[in-house]
This record gives C-alpha cells, sequence and structure tokens, in this order.
C-alpha cells in the first residue's frame, strides 16, 4: 500500500507540473544530487550477493534510473562542485552526482558499461585494504553463513552468543524459527542490528562463532572475489571514472580514535595516488558517520571534500566541503522485476526537500 501510495503521488508530481518546477527550482539555487549507490548485479534473486538489499540495485533498474536522471539534471563529477562551490548563477538544469562506494568488482564488470554507454560521470569511493584481495566484508560472508546453512541449529543458543546484546540474541533466534533457509533480504534488520551494538572485533567473533554453530568451513566464501583489483581501478580511471577514497578497513570512524581515522585517510589516500597516479581530493566516511574532529582530519590529510551525514550544518571545517548523498538500491523505484519512474521522481523530490 505505501509503495502505490508512493508511486500515485510521484505521478501527481509529474501530472500537476510540480516537478518540473522543482527542478525550475533547484536549478535557480544551483541544487545538486549526489548520490550513491553500492552493488551493481545482474539480477534479483534471493542471495543478492550476499549483500543487504539497501546495497543492490539490478543492472536495468540502474540504467533506466541513469535514463531518468539524464533527462532532467546536468549530470556533473565532484570535481565540478569543488570548481564552481563560489558560484551562484543560476543553472539551466539543476545537478546530478552519481558516486560508488567500497569499491566492488561488479562496479567494473556490470556498472562501468553501463556508465559509459550513457556518458554519465561517476566517483567511486574506494575502501584499499579490499581492493586487490580475496577478503570480504562481515556482513558478506555472515548472509552467506546463513542463506547457505540451517539456522534451526541455533535454536540451542551456543553459550558463546549468550554474552552478545539482547538484539543480536534476539534476531538469531528469529532466524532460528524461520522453518526455512532465510533470504538475504530476511537478513537485513539483523545485520542492522549486529551493526548498531557490537564493535568491529566482537562482529568478527560473532561470525566466526557463527560459523563454528553452523558447521562451515573457513573461508567461509571459497574462491570468489568481490572486490576489484588495482588493475580495473586504473582502467576505470582511465575511462573518465573519478577515484577516491573511503578509507583502509571500511571501520566506522566514529568508534575509532580521531588518530587512528586520520591514519587510515592518510594512508588510503597516498595508496590511491600511488596505485592510480592521480589526486585525490574526495573522501566518504564508512557507514557516512562523522564528527566535526574528523572533517577537520579530513581536511588535515588533504581532501577538499567530504561525504558525511549527521553533521549540523556550519559544523564543517572552512576549508573543506561537506557532502551529503542520497542512498539508492532497487527499492526506489523497482522490485526486481520492474521500474516505476513515478517512484523515482517522488525519492528524488523527497531526497530534494531534505
Amino acid at each position: 500500500m505505501k509503495r502505490t501510495a508512493k508511486a500515485a503521488l510521484g505521478r501527481a508530481l509529474v501530472r500537476t507540473g510540480l516537478w518540473a518546477r522543482t527542478l525550475q527550482t533547484w536549478a535557480r539555487r544551483r541544487t545538486t544530487l549526489i548520490l550513491t549507490y553500492h552493488r551493481v548485479i545482474e539480477k534479483w534473486d534471493d542471495t543478492l550477493g550476499y549483500s543487504q538489499p539497501g546495497m543492490v540495485v539490478t543492472a536495468a533498474n540502474f540504467e533506466r534510473q541513469l535514463a531518468v536522471l539524464k533527462d532532467d539534471f546536468e549530470m556533473v563529477t565532484l570535481d565540478a562542485l569543488l570548481v564552481d562551490q563560489s558560484n551562484d548563477t543560476p543553472g539551466r538544469r539543476p545537478r546530478c552526482a552519481i558516486t560508488f562506494d567500497d569499491g566492488w568488482r561488479d562496479n567494473y564488470e556490470v556498472a562501468l558499461p553501463i556508465v559509459r554507454r550513457l556518458r554519465v560521470p561517476a566517483t567511486i569511493f574506494l575502501a584499499t585494504d579490499f581492493i586487490g584481495t580475496d577478503r570480504t566484508f562481515w556482513h558478506t560472508r555472515l548472509i552467506h553463513l546463513l542463506v547457505h546453512g540451517d539456522p534451526s541449529r541455533l535454536l540451542e543458543c551456543p553459550p558463546e552468543l549468550r554474552s552478545y546484546p539482547a538484539p543480536v540474541r534476539d534476531g538469531l533466534a528469529a532466524l532460528a524459527r524461520l522453518g526455512r533457509a532465510p533470504a538475504a533480504r530476511d537478513l537485513d534488520a539483523f545485520i542492522e542490528a549486529v551493526k548498531a551494538s557490537c564493535d568491529e572485533d566482537a562482529i568478527e567473533a560473532l561470525v566466526s562463532t557463527l560459523g563454528r554453530a553452523l558447521g562451515a568451513s573457513e573461508p567461509i566464501i571459497p574462491d570468489r572475489k568481490f572486490f576489484l583489483d588495482w588493475g580495473q581501478v586504473r582502467e576505470m580511471a582511465a575511462c573518465g571514472v573519478s577515484i577516491a577514497s573511503h578509507g583502509c578497513s571500511h571501520r566506522i570512524m566514529t568508534r575509532l580514535p580521531v588518530e587512528d581515522a586520520r591514519a587510515e585517510m592518510v594512508r588510503s589516500k597516498a595508496e590511491i595516488e600511488r596505485r592510480v597516479g592521480r589526486q585525490v581530493p574526495h573522501f566518504a566516511f564508512p557507514n557516512e558517520a562523522a564528527s566535526p574532529a574528523l572533517l577537520a582530519a579530513a581536511e588535515t590529510a588533504g581532501y577538499r571534500s567530504v561525504c558525511a551525514g549527521g553533521i549540523a550544518e556550519g559544523a564543517e571545517p572552512r576549508g573543506i566541503r561537506l557532502l551529503r548523498r542520497l542512498g539508492m538500491h532497487e527499492g526506489v523505484c523497482g522490485d526486481g522485476r520492474s521500474f516505476d519512474d513515478s517512484l523515482l521522481y517522488y525519492w528524488l523530490y523527497r531526497a530534494g526537500r531534505r
């Protein structure tokens, strides 16, 4: 019902001319929508490439989203925002910038051909410790474990799990009672509970404990590379994709000492510049989690812009630009089988007003 209501509102935006007037207002105000994607996969299925639904868009939906955006927006690079940030001259159309987070291999294999075909500029933020390795994020391993394991074996909670916070224990109990192997979409709330209530060491211990309880062997996902290698990164750069930093370890930086976070900013920037041979002016905080002290650390590390949320207006240092982004995924305007332009108009209209 919510989806139907949103689609109706989106159609009303277009039919009444409010969408066109909104675009004109955004153009006068030099509004830029910065959109962030994570993974672009070929098809929608139960595994979703072992990612949360909010991180995934299908290739067909991604291409359709870009085509709609190109009709209504001037597609720009993040570099362009730095060059003209003091320019208040109204534009003919509002602007839109496309970004990707993490450095997933499908960004090269699936997304890049679409971006090139539609001639849309893009920026990719790399978590450099994962590039060119067989490593995976903890939530990828966790989804793989639970999708292919038998969660009912967790009905008798192993002693090692009893010390975890209640939301984690309750989530595991719910999965154990599901009566079937969970799909990736069934695990979304559980992963968010783990992320919110456990630090990185506790999460790694949880994945190992669940692996033992479910009878999985190490490595949990053998013989599959989820992330780009440096040759692919250089090829993307040669195709015009801007390469930026997402830190090294993908740890949430508000949970780290500021000096440790700054060290990651410095090291990841230097690694990309050495590997790609281009300056790296842009940084995106993992999970968009930042603080004024972390923004200052990013400025000290040599970045000119940061993508972050939860920072009060005016709290950023004067020498660095704070960028706010809108997350994009399949559910914005599709369900894995279809696409509805009206839902996209509604999504963008709400985002632009915020």
